[in-house]
C-alpha cells in the first residue's frame, strides 16, 4: 500500500541486514524498517523519469496545434550516441510524422519555478532513425538549445523519429528544479492545421522544408503553390483580415501568398487569396471553420534556410469582449482590430474624412488605412530604405538608413489630414507627414543625431496611394529620445496651419546628457511647437515660402523661422477645440509634473526652467535632466534654485500649464533626483496622445481631454470647464483612468459619433510594468484596439452609473433633443444612457434583450411656476422617448430630473407631494410639448430615489415607450383626440381629425408650420362640445405649397370653454418635388465669398438677408431667379469670422441657412 502511494509506478524498495549478531529489540527493526523504506519511497518518487531511456520513449503525438506534456530531468540517465551531441544527462521522445508533411517543429517550454534548467543549458538532439539500436551516427540537425522552437525539415512522411531532450548540467538534487513542457507539431497539410484565434498571432510561422498538399483546388491561387503551410480559425464575424508580417527574405523575395478556404480538408473551397493580406470584407459565416494556405509564389525552395522562410500570421478582428472603464462604471466592448506583432510600432492614428483610420508604422515607414469596423487595410505609402513605392527621382525621400542598426525614436510619426481632404465641392487632398530621414552620429553622451523631415503628399483618389512628396522643411533636428514630431492642424483665425512639435530632443539625459540644451534659444528648431503654411506663401526661397509671414519670432531673428512657442520638453500629442478656438498639447515631464499646456502664440512653457506649476517650486534643487547618481548630476540641464523666481524672470510671456500631473505636494522630485528610484517610483504618466471628447453621448465625458500613457498602458481623461481651461473634478478626483494593460497607449482617435474610440500601442512593455488598474486587459503589442461604448451594467436591478453624472437641465421653456442611441443585440443587457445636448444624463433603457433599433428623445423644460391641468399638478419637465421599434416585451427605464424641478413641485401643497416615493410616471402619447394635451396612465416606480446631490430618479417596468410625465395622480384630459391625419392632392393639404369624449370642448385652431417650428393660426373650426361619440372634423389648406418647402408641418390647438388649450401631435404632408424651391450654401465655411445656390421649380421674385448672431439686418437684397439652378454670388471679405445666418424669402421659399465665415 505505502509504495503505491509513494514511488513510481513499477519501482521496488529493497531493504538487506547483515552483520548483525546478538540479540535485536522489536522497535529497534521498526525504526530501521520505516526510516529505510521511507527514504526509498521518497527517493522513487522524485526519481528517474520513465522515459529514462530511449527503449522507453515516450510518444508524443504530432499535430498542428501544440499539445504540451509534462517532462522531467531529475537523475536522468546518461547516455552517449556516437557521432552526436556527447555524453549528457536526458529522456526520451520519439514520434510519427504525418503523411503529406515533411517538416516537424519542437518546442521545449521550462516550468518549474525556480528553475535549475535554463535557454542554455537545455538542448533537443534528433535523430534519423526508427528504432533505438540505430541511433548511433544518425544524429541530425545539430545540437539545438531550447531557446526558441527547433523546426527540422527533409523528414519521411509516415516515418518514426527518435530524439532526446538533455542538459549540460547533472541533475542530481534539488529534484523540483528540472521540469519542462514538451510537444511536436506540425501544419504541413491541412489535417494539421494550426488553429489562430482572431485577434492572436502566431510568431512562429515557417515556411522552409514545407511540401506542396496533394489535391488542393487552385481557385485564385497564383504563382506556384508546391510548398503550403496551414492554419484554421472559426469567424467570429461575416468578415476577416488574414496578415502576414515579420516575413523572412527568403519568403518575402519569392511571394508570401495566402489563400482562404471554406469547407473542410476533404472538400476544399477557394474563397480568396492575396499577398500578404487577406481583406475578406463579407460572406463568411459566423462560427464555422475557415482554413489559410500559406505558401511561396516561386518555384521550389533554392536557396531558403529557416529564418528566410520564416513569418507572423494573424486574423482580426477578434471576438468583442466586455471590459469595464474602471470606477466610472461605463462598459465597452473591446475589439482588436490588429493583432499584435502585426503593425511595426503604430505612431499615429487619425480617424479620416473617408471614415477609416489613417495610421502610420513608426518602424516600418509605412502608411496604412484601415477598416474601423473590420479591419482590412490597404498600404497608401512606403518610404522605407530601398522601398520602390515612389518613382526614382522621389525616392530620396526615403528613409536613408538601417533602422535596425540606428534605431531613432519615433522613425515614421506625425500625421496630419489637410481639412479639406476629398471635400467635394474644393478638395485639398494633402497628407502631412514628420519622420526620421537620415541618421548624422552616435556621439553618446554628447548626442545621438538625426534629421527629421516634414513633407506634404498628394492623396491619389484614383490608386488610392499618396504620391508627389514636397518638402516643407528637411532639416529638422532628431534624436533617439524626445524627437516628438507629432502633428496638428488648425487655425489661427479665418486661417488653417500646420503645427509641429519638435521636443528638447533628450538633451540633458542618457546618451544626450551633454547634448547643448536649446529649448529657451528662439533660433533653434529644439525644445519648441513650429508653425507651418499648409500652402506655400510665394516668399522666394525653396522653404521659407512654407513659413508663414507673422510668425512671432521672424521679426527679432532677421529670418523666416518656425517657432511658435518656446520652453517645451517633450510635446507629444495635441488636441483642438474647434467652438473656443483652444489648441492643447500634452507634454512629458522629467520625473513628475507631466503637463497639458495651451498653446498660444509667442508663449515659454519653462523647460528647462520651470517644470509643472511655478509657484509649487517642486523641482527646486533638481534639475530637469540626468539624476545626482548618474556622473553626480553634471548635464546640460541647469539646477532649478526656484522655479517661481524662474518664471518671473522669463516675463510676461511665461504660461503656466493647464494642468500638472502629480504636483506637489504629490511628487517630492528632489527626493527622487537625489536617490533615482526605479522609474516605477516616479510619478509620472509620460503622455502620449491627445483628443478631446466633443460629443454628448458618453455621460459626463462632453468636454473631456483623453490622454495616451506611455507609463501605464492606460487613457487619462481630465474634465474641462465650459472655458475649456481649468479641470474640474470627475467623480471627486481630478482624473480618471481606463483599460489598464501592459502596453504602452501611443495614440488615440475618436469616432465622430462618439461611440468608438481606437487605441494604438507600441510593441514594448511600459516602462514601469503594468497599470494597477482591474481590470486589467491583455497585452497587445503593436495592437489596434476599439473600444466601442454599451452603457452601464445592471446591479441588483439597478444602473451602475456613478452618481457624479449630473442630470442634464435642458434649455428652459424649449423642447430640446437628447442624443441618439442604438440599443441592439450588443448592448440590449446594459443601461444604455439617453443623454442631454450637455452630454448629462436624461434617461435610461434596459431592453432586457431585446433590439429597438435608433431610439429618439426629446425633453421640455418649464421655467415658470409649477404646471397644472385643473386641479391636478405636474413636473416641469416631461421626456419623449420614440425607438425605431417598440418592445415585444417588459423593458425597465430610469427617468431622471433636477433637484430644483422637484423641488418645485414640492412647494407646492397642492401637489401632494411630501417625498420622491410620492412623485409618480405619467405615460401618455403627447409628443414634446409645453403642457399635457392628453389623458395619461400612472405608472408607479420600481425605485424612487435621489441622484447625487442634484438629481432624481424614478425607475419603472413599461411595455411602450411614448411621453413621460411626472405627478402624484393621472390625469384626464375632458377630450381624446382619436387621430390626426393629412394628405396632399390637388394643391391643397387636406386635413382630417376625429375626437371622442368631448367635455366642454369649445373650438380647434389648425396651426401649420414651414419647418422652421414656428407655427401659425390658419384656420379655426367649431367643436360640437358635449359628446361621446367619434365625432370626424376636417379642413383645407390651399396654400400648402406656395412656400416652396418640400414637407408642411400641421397641427391642432384644442380650446376647452374655460380657455385652457392643448396641443395635438404633429402632422407632416410631403409636396411633390415639382412644387419646392430648394436653398444651398457652399463652400460653408467660406472664406472671400459664398454661393447661394437656388433651385426653383418656378420664375419668380425673392429677397436674402444677411443676419449676425445678434439678429442685425447686415445686408438685403432682391432678386429674380428663374426655373432650375441659380447662382448668386456674395462677397464676405469685409466681414469678421463668425457665424452668420442668410434668410431667403419669397412666395414659394422661407428658409434660413447657418454661414460659417472663417
Amino acid at each position: 500500500m505505502m509504495a503505491g502511494l509513494f514511488t513510481r509506478p513499477g519501482s521496488v524498495c529493497f531493504l538487506q541486514l547483515s552483520g548483525i549478531s546478538g540479540f535485536i529489540s522489536r522497535a529497534f527493526v521498526f525504526t530501521l524498517l520505516t526510516s529505510s523504506l521511507m527514504a526509498c519511497f521518497i527517493n522513487n518518487a522524485n526519481g528517474q523519469a520513465a522515459n529514462n531511456t530511449c527503449a522507453t520513449a515516450t510518444v508524443l503525438t504530432v499535430n498542428g496545434n501544440c499539445s504540451s506534456i509534462n517532462g522531467d530531468l531529475y537523475l536522468a540517465n546518461t547516455t552517449n550516441p556516437t557521432g552526436g551531441c556527447g555524453s549528457r544527462a536526458d529522456v526520451w521522445y520519439r514520434f510519427t510524422v504525418p503523411a503529406n508533411s515533411t517538416f516537424v517543429t519542437i518546442t521545449v517550454n521550462l516550468t518549474s519555478n525556480p528553475s535549475s534548467l535554463t535557454t542554455g543549458n537545455t538542448f533537443i538532439e534528433l535523430f534519423n532513425t526508427s528504432n533505438c539500436a540505430s541511433i548511433n551516427g544518425n544524429s541530425i540537425g545539430g545540437c539545438n538549445t531550447i531557446s526558441s522552437p527547433r523546426t527540422y525539415t527533409g523528414l519521411t512522411p509516415g516515418a518514426t523519429y527518435y530524439f532526446r531532450v538533455y542538459t549540460s548540467l547533472t541533475p542530481s538534487a534539488n529534484p523540483t528544479r528540472w521540469g519542462f513542457n514538451i510537444c511536436v507539431s506540425s501544419n504541413d497539410n491541412c489535417a494539421t492545421a494550426t488553429t489562430i484565434t482572431p485577434g492572436s498571432t502566431i510568431n512562429n510561422g515557417i515556411l522552409f522544408g514545407a511540401s506542396a498538399s496533394p489535391g488542393i483546388p487552385v481557385g485564385c491561387a497564383t504563382g506556384m503553390p508546391d510548398d503550403d503551410v496551414w492554419y484554421q480559425f472559426t469567424a467570429v464575424a461575416d468578415h476577416a483580415v488574414v496578415t502576414l508580417s515579420g516575413i523572412g527574405t527568403n519568403l518575402s523575395a519569392s511571394g508570401a501568398m495566402l489563400q482562404l478556404f471554406s469547407g473542410n480538408c476533404a472538400s476544399l473551397n477557394s474563397v480568396s487569396c492575396g499577398r500578404g493580406i487577406i481583406n475578406q470584407l463579407s460572406g463568411l459565416v459566423p462560427g464555422d471553420t475557415y482554413f489559410v494556405r500559406v505558401y511561396s509564389a516561386g518555384t521550389g525552395q533554392t536557396g531558403f534556410n529557416a529564418a528566410g522562410g520564416s513569418f507572423r500570421i494573424s486574423v482580426t478582428p477578434s471576438a468583442p469582449a466586455v471590459v469595464s472603464s474602471g470606477r466610472m462604471k461605463e462598459m465597452y466592448h473591446q475589439t482588436i482590430l490588429s493583432s499584435p506583432n502585426t503593425i511595426d510600432n503604430p505612431w499615429d492614428v487619425t480617424y479620416g474624412p473617408d471614415n477609416k483610420l489613417w495610421i502610420t508604422e513608426s518602424k516600418g515607414y509605412r502608411l496604412f488605412r484601415m477598416d474601423p469596423v473590420t479591419g482590412a487595410r490597404d498600404t497608401l505609402l512606403d518610404i522605407s530604405q530601398g522601398s520602390t513605392f515612389l518613382p526614382v527621382p522621389e525616392q530620396t525621400f526615403n528613409m536613408q538608413f538601417n533602422i535596425g542598426t540606428n534605431n531613432p525614436q519615433g522613425g515614421f510619426a506625425g500625421l496630419a489630414l489637410h481639412p479639406k481632404l476629398l471635400d467635394p465641392v474644393s478638395p485639398q487632398n494633402f497628407v502631412y507627414i514628420s519622420y526620421v530621414h537620415t541618421y548624422i552620429s552616435n556621439t553618446d553622451p554628447n548626442g545621438i543625431f538625426y534629421t527629421n523631415r516634414l513633407v506634404r503628399f498628394t492623396y491619389n483618389t484614383g490608386t488610392g496611394k499618396l504620391e508627389s512628396p514636397v518638402s516643407l522643411c528637411d532639416t529638422l533636428p532628431g534624436s533617439n529620445d524626445h524627437n516628438s514630431q507629432r502633428l496638428i492642424i488648425a487655425p489661427v483665425g479665418s486661417t488653417s496651419y500646420l503645427f509641429y512639435a519638435s521636443g528638447d530632443l533628450g538633451a540633458g539625459q542618457f546618451s544626450n546628457r551633454l547634448r547643448p540644451m536649446k529649448a529657451q534659444l528662439p533660433e533653434s528648431y529644439e525644445g519648441k511647437i513650429l508653425r507651418f503654411n499648409l500652402v506655400p506663401d510665394g516668399d522666394a526661397g525653396t522653404l521659407d515660402q512654407w513659413i508663414p509671414n507673422d510668425n512671432p519670432f521672424n521679426a527679432t531673428l532677421g529670418v523666416q523661422s518656425a517657432v511658435w512657442v518656446t520652453g517645451i520638453r517633450n510635446n507629444q500629442g495635441f488636441a483642438y477645440d474647434s467652438v473656443l478656438n483652444i489648441l492643447y498639447g500634452s507634454s512629458h515631464g522629467p520625473y513628475s509634473d507631466d503637463e497639458i499646456n495651451i498653446i498660444e502664440v509667442g508663449k515659454n512653457y519653462g523647460h528647462p526652467f520651470v517644470i509643472g506649476y511655478a509657484a509649487d517650486n517642486n523641482y527646486n534643487g533638481s534639475t530637469a535632466g540626468a539624476p545626482f547618481p548618474t556622473a553626480s548630476g553634471v548635464s546640460t540641464c541647469p539646477v532649478i534654485t526656484n522655479e517661481a523666481a524662474n518664471a518671473a524672470a522669463i516675463g510676461t510671456m511665461y504660461k503656466d500649464p493647464l494642468y500638472s500631473a502629480y504636483a506637489a505636494s504629490q511628487a517630492v522630485v528632489n527626493n527622487i533626483w537625489n536617490t533615482n528610484p526605479p522609474n516605477s517610483g516616479w510619478p509620472s504618466e509620460g503622455w502620449a496622445g491627445l483628443d478631446l471628447y466633443t460629443h454628448s453621448l458618453v455621460p459626463g465625458w462632453r468636454k473631456s481631454l483623453i490622454a495616451t500613457s506611455l507609463k501605464w498602458g492606460r487613457l487619462v481623461r481630465l474634465k474641462l470647464d465650459q472655458a475649456g481651461t481649468a479641470v474640474v473634478p470627475i467623480g471627486g478626483q481630478d482624473t480618471v483612468s481606463y483599460f489598464g494593460s501592459t502596453n504602452r497607449y501611443r495614440d488615440l482617435a475618436l469616432s465622430p459619433d462618439g461611440k468608438d474610440m481606437y487605441v494604438i500601442m507600441d510593441r514594448s512593455a511600459t516602462t514601469s510594468g503594468p497599470s494597477a488598474n482591474n481590470p486589467v486587459v491583455p497585452a497587445c503589442g503593436g495592437c489596434v484596439q476599439k473600444y466601442t461604448f454599451l452603457g452601464y451594467a445592471d446591479a441588483a436591478g439597478k444602473s451602475s452609473i456613478p452618481a457624479s453624472i449630473d442630470v442634464s437641465p435642458g434649455i428652459v421653456n424649449n423642447c430640446v433633443n437628447g442624443t441618439t442611441v442604438t440599443i441592439n443585440s450588443a448592448n440590449s443587457n446594459f443601461w444604455v444612457p439617453i443623454t442631454g445636448p450637455d452630454g448629462n444624463i436624461l434617461a435610461e433603457i434596459y431592453a432586457n434583450g431585446q433590439a429597438l433599433g435608433n431610439i429618439t428623445t426629446s425633453f421640455y423644460t418649464h421655467g415658470g411656476p409649477i404646471r397644472t391641468r385643473g386641479t391636478a399638478r405636474y413636473l416641469n419637465r416631461n421626456i419623449t422617448i420614440t425607438p425605431q421599434n417598440q418592445p415585444s416585451g417588459t423593458v425597465k427605464i430610469r427617468l431622471y430630473f433636477t433637484k430644483a424641478e422637484y423641488d418645485s413641485l414640492d412647494a407646492d401643497p397642492l401637489s401632494l407631494v411630501n417625498t420622491i416615493s410620492d412623485v409618480k410616471i405619467l405615460k401618455n402619447n403627447d409628443p414634446c410639448v409645453a403642457t399635457i394635451a392628453s389623458s395619461t396612465t400612472l405608472i408607479n416606480p420600481v425605485f424612487s430615489e435621489a441622484h447625487g446631490t442634484g438629481g432624481y430618479m424614478l425607475q419603472a417596468d413599461i411595455s411602450s415607450f411614448s411621453s413621460f410625465y411626472f405627478g402624484t395622480a393621472n390625469i384626464i384630459m375632458p377630450l381624446t383626440l382619436v387621430n390626426f391625419s393629412g394628405t396632399y392632392r390637388s394643391n391643397a393639404a387636406y386635413l382630417k381629425w376625429e375626437t371622442e369624449n368631448e367635455v366642454n370642448t369649445d373650438y380647434f385652431v389648425v396651426e401649420r408650420s414651414f419647418g422652421n417650428n414656428d407655427f401659425e393660426p390658419i384656420g379655426k373650426v367649431a367643436a360640437k362640445g358635449r359628446t361621446i361619440e367619434k365625432t370626424t372634423y376636417s379642413l383645407i389648406d390651399p396654400k400648402a405649397s406656395l412656400r416652396g418647402a418640400g414637407i408642411v408641418y400641421y397641427r391642432l390647438k384644442m380650446f376647452d370653454k374655460d380657455g385652457s388649450f392643448t396641443y395635438s401631435s404633429v402632422v407632416a404632408i410631403s409636396i411633390p418635388d415639382i412644387m419646392i424651391t430648394s436653398v444651398s450654401l457652399y463652400p460653408n465655411p467660406a472664406g472671400k465669398e459664398v454661393i447661394l445656390s437656388i433651385n426653383s421649380f418656378t420664375d419668380q421674385k425673392l429677397s436674402w438677408q444677411l443676419i449676425d448672431n445678434t439678429g442685425r439686418v447686415l445686408r438685403r437684397k432682391d432678386v429674380v431667379v428663374t426655373k432650375g439652378a441659380n447662382n448668386i454670388s456674395i462677397n464676405l471679405e469685409q466681414l469678421p469670422a463668425g457665424s452668420y445666418f442668410l434668410k431667403v424669402d419669397g412666395p414659394f421659399v422661407n428658409s434660413i441657412q447657418k454661414l460659417q465665415k472663417q
